[in-house]
């Protein structure tokens, strides 16, 4: 159960800053504004005010704002105040608050009660969250759909289409001798396939979301001393790898990434796979062969003199590092439309490679302007929504309109969850955990 007291937290970072946001919601929110300015003024709705603090027997100048319920972020009395931002003044300011009946709010405390006070959807609460922790420009605005309710619309569509169904159905159910016109049936039908048909496109589609979510997982592989991690340096224009002229330098996986036309690539810099008697060379080349296991796709590096002979089932590109001492002659004989020659030292052919991971792993696949599943739990809700629908349609012509009408029900209940009208508490309460105190 939520604790509706007045809430307090830091709703930016802890540590020195040029400003520090404390935020207050509740309905002792503005008293206790009021309070601790010593001043007991009627505040414009959404307008600055300058105004002294006092705390501890100190005093800051700050800006402070209030938001009138419902016209607020969480739905109800809202306060916020802009401080310097020392760690210490707004522990302190804080710490006034407190002692003046406000709790410490909980890790995402002031978006659970936008959630519950209808200010927020479940998946528009999840949108902030991806926003705020996007790392590329396509899960910005995978976060910002999101955010703005693109999803829900599209639930919600789909929801009131079966409640139209479901009201037709139990009307009907009240008169035991009615029976369905083919009309009638067709019409049903025919809603419920093109349901199916859209939510299966989503489902689809779902796997170019965790994409952008998750980002594309790059393994380098290869053997000892081609150069793996110089190029993941030159890819991602870093010294993340130690590159040294003796071959076994890495021997566990090294981790960096790159953004690429809004796509994190995730690259793995791996030991050398080759046969080895040293203990912990082996267990490097074991980490090297599971995250080859685990790649989107896979760079074989190979140079002059040794050639790349790994084999996978995962898309992959030849790439022959060290071109500024290759001979032409090799260049002639070794290309083709999967190999390229680069070189980590020059920095030669390094973005046409990262152009050609793009093509190998996204291409044409991704619309900038269309809402990917993302969130595996949306995904999973949507698989559910569609296994109850494909129930009726499977059984449409074969059993009673009851049976139909609790196949879409448990539809629309699943569906419900994506948006939080039917999750229950303790689901809300593990999503809303995540978020970051102060939001």
């Amino acid at each position: 159960m939520l604790n509706m007291d007045t809430i307090v937290a830091l709703a930016t970072p802890a540590g020195n800053s040029g400003v520090a946001v404390i935020r207050i919601s509740g309905d002792n929110s503005k008293s206790i504004l009021q309070k601790i300015i010593h001043e007991k003024i009627d505040f414009e709705p959404r307008k600055m005010y300058l105004k002294k603090v006092y705390f501890a027997g100190l005093e800051d100048v700050c800006l402070v704002v209030f938001f009138p319920n419902p016209h607020s972020y969480t739905g109800e009395d809202v306060v916020e105040i802009q401080s310097h931002g020392g760690y210490f003044i707004a522990e302190k300011i804080i710490d006034e608050v407190l002692s003046l009946g406000a709790t410490l709010a909980d890790r995402g405390e002031f978006s659970k009660r936008a959630f519950i006070n209808g200010k927020l959807s479940l998946d528009q609460a999840e949108g902030i969250m991806d926003l705020i922790n996007a790392e590329s420009e396509m899960q910005a605005k995978a976060g910002s759909s999101l955010m703005q309710g693109e999803l829900k619309k599209i639930i919600t569509n789909y929801q009131n289409q079966l409640t139209e169904i479901l009201a037709d159905i139990e009307a009907k159910l009240d008169y035991p001798e009615y029976e369905y016109t083919e009309n009638e049936s067709n019409d049903i039908l025919k809603c419920l396939t093109n349901i199916d048909k859209n939510l299966s496109k989503l489902i689809l589609e779902s796997s170019t979301g965790i994409l952008i979510k998750n980002g594309i997982k790059v393994a380098i592989v290869g053997s000892p001393n081609v150069g793996k991690s110089s190029l993941l340096n030159a890819l991602t224009k870093t010294n993340k790898a130690i590159v040294t002229s003796v071959a076994g330098t890495t021997r566990d996986v090294i981790e960096a990434e790159y953004e690429y036309k809004g796509i994190i690539f995730r690259l793995f810099d791996t030991a050398g796979i080759h046969d080895s008697n040293d203990i912990v060379e082996k267990i490097g080349i074991e980490r090297a062969k599971q995250t080859l296991n685990d790649a989107d796709i896979v760079l074989k590096i190979s140079d002059d003199k040794n050639d790349c002979n790994i084999k996978t089932n995962k898309p992959s590109i030849n790439v022959i590092n060290k071109s500024d001492i290759i001979t032409n002659d090799l260049y002639k004989n070794n290309l083709n439309k999967d190999t390229i020659f680069v070189s980590a030292k020059t920095g030669e052919n390094i973005n046409n490679l990262k152009q050609l991971i793009f093509d190998k792993t996204i291409n044409h696949k991704i619309d900038s302007n269309k809402l990917y599943l993302t969130n595996t739990r949306h995904i999973e809700c949507v698989k559910h929504a569609k296994n109850y629908i494909n129930n009726a349609i499977s059984k449409f012509n074969s059993t009673s309109m009851d049976i139909i009408s609790s196949e879409i029900k448990s539809a629309w209940l699943s569906l419900g969850e994506i948006t939080g009208e039917t999750n229950n508490e303790t689901i809300i309460d593990m999503i809303f955990s995540k978020f970051c105190l102060g939001k």
